[in-house]
């Protein structure tokens, strides 16, 4: 079950949809996803609350293959494959961009 503590929830609301355009792999990632045992990663770089209070979010991702794009907070929760459910990567440093957490994962762009 993903956890988003409150400091989640501040580096969400300080960083709406649309913040970051233009920035691309220099841009902060504000939480990181991950489903473990599987290459499944999404890094949020914007987020907004929904009316559903739903967080709908864009970031750079890998399911298949890397690519930016929107997603919910809820649909990540819902995976699950063979038992195994996304999680939050509660060791992400703080002011990591894009292409530092690429690097980390040992990831070309």
């Amino acid at each position: 079950m993903i956890q988003i503590t409150d400091s989640m929830l501040g580096a969400f609301a300080s960083a709406s949809l649309y913040s970051k355009e233009g920035k691309g792999f220099e841009a902060t990632v504000i939480a990181k996803f991950l489903m473990p045992f599987t290459s499944a990663v999404w890094l949020v770089t914007e987020a907004e609350k929904q009316k559903s209070q739903d967080w709908i979010f864009f970031g750079y991702c890998h399911i298949l293959e890397w690519e930016w794009g929107y997603f919910t907070l809820s649909e990540i929760a819902e995976l699950e494959l063979h038992g195994i459910t996304a999680e939050v990567d509660c060791e992400l440093p703080e002011g990591q961009t894009v292409d530092d957490c690429l690097k980390s994962l040992f990831c070309e762009r």
